[in-house]
């Protein structure tokens, strides 16, 4: 199972996840659902779709304040894919 995605924890350009749900916390950290910001990474601003990328393709069956949580392994909306995560909490792609 691959890793919780936490704020703070980027993508593999550098884009790091901002925001999360405050509700829920792992490892001190909010977690990450569909559609938080993600900061401008390479190559913006050409295309700008890294300038302004959310986080998407959460979990299927695991949400937090009902909206589906992303995991490492998750394609930001940029086309970049989530790195890191938590590293002793896993979640069902």
């Amino acid at each position: 199972m691959p890793s919780v995605q936490r704020v703070g924890d980027t993508d593999s350009a550098g884009g790091a996840a901002t925001g999360g749900v405050g509700s829920v916390r792992v490892n001190g950290r909010n977690v990450i659902v569909n559609n938080n910001s993600v900061t401008r990474h390479p190559p913006c601003p050409r295309p700008s779709t890294h300038c302004s990328a959310t986080t998407a393709n959460g979990s299927g069956s695991v949400r937090a304040g009902g909206i589906p949580i992303v995991y490492t392994g998750a394609n930001d909306t940029c086309g970049h894919t989530r790195t890191g995560g938590s590293s002793n909490v896993r979640v069902a792609a």
